[in-house]
């Protein structure tokens, strides 16, 4: 049987987070799903998480939201001293095909850069 893949979704526009969610069900891979709409509210459930030894398996990350970025997300993940050795996949998403986002991505210890809208076939290559 297979295990149950815990997935964090980092977006702020509900219509993506509907889709990334749909799916996630519709991957046919078992599931727990935390979500967050800014990358501060992400950081809270990953230390919360962690802390519990259920450090999410997989995040998916939106670039650019309110209140913290997903570049500032990045950036802090890194900088935290309880974080940054957490064994987290991190995947970002994006609707920007701008050559500076994707470089700056490349900066980051993300495992790939996907452009929106996310699909099935884009993401069962990393569930």
């Amino acid at each position: 049987m297979e295990q149950t893949k815990r997935i964090l979704l980092v977006d702020d526009d509900a219509t993506a987070a509907f889709i990334t969610q749909r799916l996630l069900r519709q991957s046919g891979t078992e599931i727990y799903l935390l979500t967050a709409s800014h990358g501060r509210e992400a950081l809270d459930i990953i230390r919360e998480a962690c802390q519990r030894e259920q450090c999410p398996e997989l995040i998916l990350l939106d670039i650019n939201m309110p209140v913290m970025d997903g570049f500032e997300f990045l950036e802090e993940l890194q900088q935290s001293a309880e974080l940054s050795s957490a064994p987290l996949r991190i995947v970002l998403l994006s609707s920007s095909t701008h050559h500076l986002d994707v470089a700056k991505a490349r900066n980051y210890p993300v495992i790939d850069y996907i452009q929106k809208p996310l699909t099935l076939e884009k993401l069962s290559r990393f569930l």
